[in-house]
């Protein structure tokens, strides 16, 4: 997801795909030409844009929900209006890139070709080309550009022609104020911002029983946690179907091979545990049968058959939180490897005064590609304030569980002084 800076990351965005066509060595280049985000209006004013200049210019002119998005994240609410998750805000942005200049010579024809070129061949805004228009704006006025995260949203935005029709050129330009130029009119979707603020998740139930069932048996049934806890580093896990062991079985969880335990697993049943190099998060979790690579005969290693998919959640596990000097420092198992997003969730048990906020979330950036996996979240006490605090840890939409004594959640916590 991305913050509020989205829209204006995507228009900088735009114009900076657009400022680079001007540069690509095609013929009939337009001198000093440059790319601006004016009004349309403002185009034929001299004091603005200078006199005999020429140029194009990109111009967000209406913003429309994008529905597909909007229902991704339903509900957000409880039946008592406390919120479950944090809202997300989809849109679509609709653009006119304009071009203006010498129409003796041909100018806004010219400009207008080679900025139609240049998004016909970037219809997707990578995270370098984002980030390359973020590095050339965000400087002096738009030094808030630096902060935009639209780099990070994990669906890439995507831009298309949007033709318009002499009816609603006539009504734009009417709504303008000023005579037509020449221009294209541009869609750009999804831009997904998430609200900042602090959810409440509900407390897991007392007793659990986890199990997946797929809705037709192939040859893996379902799957649950021996003794009933919840699927975390170290827990044993039990696959029920049919002709399951064989010689050369294995699950597969996520990104990871797990070799069953051949003392307890049969072809109805297969045993293993959950080691510590998988990721927290929801997994495809399956049963192969591979033969395994011949060196004689340079034969590689091939997966013979799959089983169907269940999906299973890997829980991510809070160690004792600790005061170091400033900060409260959090263990989370399994480590948080790239890519993976971790939001720490405190509730508060005791301390602080009236007014203070017993819940508070704090979301980290995505672990960057190359980092060594992380361990240890940490976070200024002066954040959290006085008082003990309830922590749980969500790591890719899937949270921590509390220990609890009797019927009260009591740890892990920290007293912040």
């Amino acid at each position: 997801m991305s913050n509020s800076l989205a829209i204006a990351a995507v228009t900088t965005t735009l114009r900076h795909v657009v400022h680079e066509s001007l540069g690509v060595p095609e013929p009939g280049p337009v001198g000093a030409a440059d790319v601006t985000t004016y009004r349309p209006a403002q185009l034929s004013d001299v004091d603005t844009i200078g006199d005999g200049a020429s140029g194009l210019n990109v111009y967000l002119y209406q913003v429309t929900p994008n529905h597909a998005g909007n229902l991704q994240d339903l509900p957000t609410r409880r039946s008592d209006g406390s919120l479950a998750r944090r809202p997300v805000a989809a849109l679509d942005l609709h653009y006119l890139v304009t071009a203006y200049g010498d129409d003796a010579v041909l100018e806004p024809q010219r400009l207008l070709a080679r900025a139609s070129l240049a998004l016909a061949a970037t219809p997707v805004f990578t995270r370098e080309v984002i980030e390359a228009a973020m590095a050339k704006y965000g400087i002096d006025d738009t030094a808030f550009l630096t902060a935009a995260d639209l780099a990070d949203q994990r669906e890439l935005v995507k831009v298309s022609l949007a033709p318009l029709s002499l009816e609603e050129v006539s009504t734009l330009w009417g709504s303008f104020g000023t005579p037509y130029l020449l221009s294209l009119g541009y869609a750009v979707t999804a831009v997904l911002m998430e609200a900042p603020v602090a959810p409440r998740p509900s407390a897991p139930v007392r007793t659990r029983s986890l199990g997946v069932a797929p809705t037709r048996r192939v040859e893996l049934v379902s799957a649950e946690i021996e003794g009933g806890g919840p699927s975390v580093v170290g827990a044993r896990l039990r696959l029920r179907g049919a002709g399951l062991l064989g010689p050369g079985t294995a699950i597969t969880l996520g990104e990871d091979r797990i070799a069953p335990d051949a003392t307890d697993s049969t072809t109805t049943e297969l045993v293993a545990t959950v080691p510590d190099t998988v990721r927290s998060g929801i997994h495809a979790l399956r049963v192969i049968e591979v033969s395994p690579a011949d060196a004689m005969t340079g034969e590689p290693e091939r997966v013979e058959q799959r089983s169907n998919a269940l999906a299973w959640p890997i829980t991510p596990t809070v160690g004792i939180p600790t005061m170091a000097g400033t900060d409260v420092s959090v263990p989370v198992s399994p480590a948080l490897r790239p890519g993976q997003r971790a939001t720490l969730t405190v509730g508060r048990l005791s301390g602080g005064t009236p007014g203070d906020p017993d819940h508070l979330a704090i979301t980290f950036p995505p672990v960057a590609e190359g980092v060594a996996p992380v361990t240890e979240l940490t976070v200024p006490a002066v954040h959290l304030g006085p008082g003990t605090w309830l922590v749980r840890v969500e790591v890719d939409g899937v949270i921590s569980i509390p220990t609890m004594v009797g019927d009260t959640y009591d740890g892990p916590a920290v007293t912040v002084p």
